[in-house]
């Protein structure tokens, strides 16, 4: 080989050495990139840029694990792209991915835990309000209700008169039946009822007025001096008054009234009786036999010889009169009686 030659020949390995190490600096700043990452539901790992044995043959191993059991263990060349599933994606997973390169440089330890699936919401929040109705006393009022897995906010205007504003909020985890999470309510209030127009006002229906009770007595006093007789009324009323509040008739006090009646007395309610005592038998001389008289007599009640007095007044006296005659005719036979009984023993 001429020095020419051999001068080409080093010029172009030269090149050639240049032009490899230029190719091989990029490739350098590529290559083993490992990742492994790990959702609520799949552990992904992606590998690339190994290197690779002669005629591409698998020089680099990967081992994955999860919840501490081998899931995968797989030789590869320069790249590996795997996704596994996790299993229940309402808990948590752990995973550790191991990575063996071809020589030592570029091993690889991944390990982590998986975040659990958010449960999809169930659409069972309910949230229920009322508006309790105005009266002739008080407005209008909001109510809150029950509420379902969810939580009321603070209402805004929750007396009328004017408009209410309050939200429902459904718990976490639950939804109301359109898919939201939240619920608006709005409506009016009304103020308190007209006091002067109806219903607030009617005129009411007085019921019949219960008639007055009267009590009424009599006394009456005769004055024999003046000879009149008075009689004295006394009248108690009790009366009704409407008791407009309840719309009854209660009782008023007793009303009391004397009225006086004088008229002249009759003889008779001035004259007193003197009670006749009978006189004491006593002992008298005897005396000689004196025949009966009969005209001493006393006559029927009724046979007095007419006076031309009132029948009323000389009545009373009439029937001492003969009271007295009588005792004393009692009192003569008696006395004759005892006269006779000595003069018939001799």
């Amino acid at each position: 080989m001429t020095i020419k030659k051999t001068f080409t020949c080093a010029i172009a390995a030269i090149v050639l050495a240049v032009g490899a190490s230029a190719v091989a600096i990029p490739a350098a700043a590529s290559a083993h990139t490992p990742e492994a990452k790990a959702t609520c539901s799949t552990l992904t790992v992606e590998l690339e840029n190994y290197s690779v044995g002669n005629n591409g043959a698998f020089v680099n191993s990967v081992s994955v694990e999860i919840d501490s059991t081998v899931v995968d263990e797989a030789d590869f060349g320069s790249s590996l792209h795997e996704t596994y599933p996790l299993g229940d994606t309402t808990v948590a997973h752990e995973y550790v991915v191991e990575i063996d390169a071809n020589g030592t440089q570029y091993d690889r330890d991944f390990s982590g835990t998986s975040v659990p699936c958010p449960r999809a919401a169930a659409p069972d929040a309910s949230a229920n309000l009322s508006v309790t109705p105005a009266t002739c006393d008080a407005p209008a009022t909001l109510v809150l209700g029950d509420v379902q897995n969810a939580t009321w906010g603070t209402p805004v205007g929750a007396t009328g008169p004017g408009r209410y504003t309050v939200v429902a909020t459904a718990d976490a985890g639950h939804t109301f039946p359109d898919g939201t999470t939240s619920q608006s309510y709005d409506g009016p209030l009304d103020g308190a009822l007209d006091a002067t127009a109806y219903p607030c006002f009617t005129t009411p229906v007085v019921p019949d007025r219960p008639a007055p009770a009267r009590t009424v007595n009599d006394t009456t006093a005769v004055d024999c001096a003046s000879m009149t007789q008075t009689t004295t009324t006394t009248t108690t009323t009790t009366d009704w008054a409407l008791d407009t509040a309840t719309n009854t008739w209660v009782a008023t006090a007793p009303v009391v009234t004397t009225a006086d009646a004088t008229v002249a007395a009759e003889p008779g309610d001035c004259l007193t009786t003197t009670a006749v005592t009978p006189p004491t038998p006593v002992s008298t001389p005897s005396v000689p036999s004196v025949p009966t008289d009969t005209s001493a007599r006393a006559l029927p009640v009724g046979t007095l010889a007419s006076t031309g007095s009132d029948a009323a007044t000389v009545a009373p006296v009439g029937a001492g009169i003969l009271l007295v005659g009588t005792a004393l005719l009692l009192l003569r036979r008696l006395t004759a009686k005892r006269s006779e009984r000595p003069s018939r023993r001799s």
